[in-house]
């Protein structure tokens, strides 16, 4: 018995020592660093380790950081290595969703980064090992990508090596090593409109699809950036007489918007009078507005005429029917409900915006 305790605790001891880890600071005061930001939807990550320049100005690229591959590889002995684009254990980066980088496709996951530094084209490379320190053992056949980028100068040196998020739009980005007096830029671009669809879709079938107002700003999303409109169209409906669906002037409004943009015509002009009946005079003229520009003039005008009869003569009717009677063409009745707006206007702000709109129309310029 005591032969089997002492053989258990040996056993014990020995996954304790493997499996522990203590808390201790970074090796050689290398600050450990993590950057992530989003593009839409998609988060980027990128996991390093920070040196410093320390007194080693315009020497650090190309001298401290060889040209090329070095034969630092534990592998081969043989000019192999790339840097590890950091310090100490590799540097990572982490993709949400695909992405395209520097224009070239690459899935979804954890990559080891790594750099091969030439000042005229320096490669950057994404690798499948992501857990290694340094870049000792790298393997070319586990790369995923590599692409080439033009290192560019730095107005002001960087003493501690950073990455940083630059040129932001909503489907791209630049991502930038930035370390001395030099700055090696990559553009990352994600597809958002499709991933953010996706993404909706598998949503939509768990527990908030049961709620219709997520289902409608589903369904508003995708008519937004003018895409899945037939499975938009059917979420709309959904929104309405799915589990806890109602007929409000948003969701009758959005069913409209949504049989106009799939040339469902009929059904749209027989939901109008509900939409009508639903609506208050605000309400009604953004919706006729945005019939505007879905180049619905016709649609529009009829809509705003049933504005003024249901809430009469005031300055939202007004103005929406000078726009709606402007996207007609017809100039003279658009400058007659200018005229009207400007003297309901409820602020100066207001008045001089209509005036301004007015003047449009005198030239025969569609203010829409």
């Amino acid at each position: 018995m005591k032969q089997l305790l002492i053989f258990a605790m040996t056993l014990l001891l020995g996954n304790v020592v493997a499996y522990a880890q203590l808390d201790l600071p970074p090796v050689a005061g290398n600050p450990r660093a993590m950057v992530s930001e989003e593009v839409g939807i998609t988060s980027i990550t990128i996991t390093y380790a920070r040196p410093d320049v320390n007194k080693r100005e315009g020497k650090i690229w190309g001298t401290l950081i060889p040209l090329g591959f070095t034969n630092f590889s534990f592998l081969t002995n043989a000019p192999t290595a790339p840097w590890r684009a950091g310090a100490n254990d590799n540097t990572t980066i982490t993709f949400e969703h695909d992405v395209k980088v520097e224009g070239k496709d690459i899935k979804a996951g954890k990559y080891g980064f790594h750099v091969a530094y030439n000042p005229d084209s320096s490669i950057l490379i994404f690798n499948k090992v992501n857990n290694a320190w340094g870049s000792f053992y790298y393997e070319q056949k586990d790369d995923v990508l590599r692409v080439k980028v033009k290192p560019q100068p730095l107005d002001k040196s960087v003493e501690y090596l950073k990455y940083e998020f630059t040129n932001h739009s909503a489907n791209a980005c630049t991502i930038a090593l930035m370390w001395d007096n030099l700055s090696l830029p990559f553009r990352v671009s994600v597809n958002t409109e499709d991933i953010v669809i996706a993404t909706i879709r598998d949503q939509l079938k768990g527990n908030i699809g049961f709620n219709p107002q997520i289902v409608l700003q589903a369904a508003q999303y995708c008519f937004t950036v003018n895409k899945n409109l037939e499975e938009a169209y059917g979420w709309s409906k959904r929104a309405i007489t799915g589990f806890g669906g109602q007929k409000t002037f948003p969701t009758m409004s959005n069913w409209v918007n949504a049989a106009v943009r799939t040339n469902r015509l009929k059904e749209a002009d027989s939901l109008m009078t509900e939409v009508v009946a639903l609506g208050n005079a605000q309400q009604l003229a953004t919706f006729g507005r945005s019939l505007i520009t879905l180049k619905q003039a016709d649609r529009a005008l009829k809509l705003m005429l049933d504005n003024q009869k249901k809430h009469g003569d005031n300055f939202v009717v007004n103005s929406g029917l000078m726009r709606a009677y402007s996207a007609k063409g017809d100039f003279a009745k658009a400058i007659e409900y200018a005229d009207k707006a400007i003297a309901q206007a409820p602020n100066d702000q207001q008045k001089k915006a209509t005036e301004d709109l007015k003047t449009q129309l005198k030239g025969n310029k569609d203010i829409n």
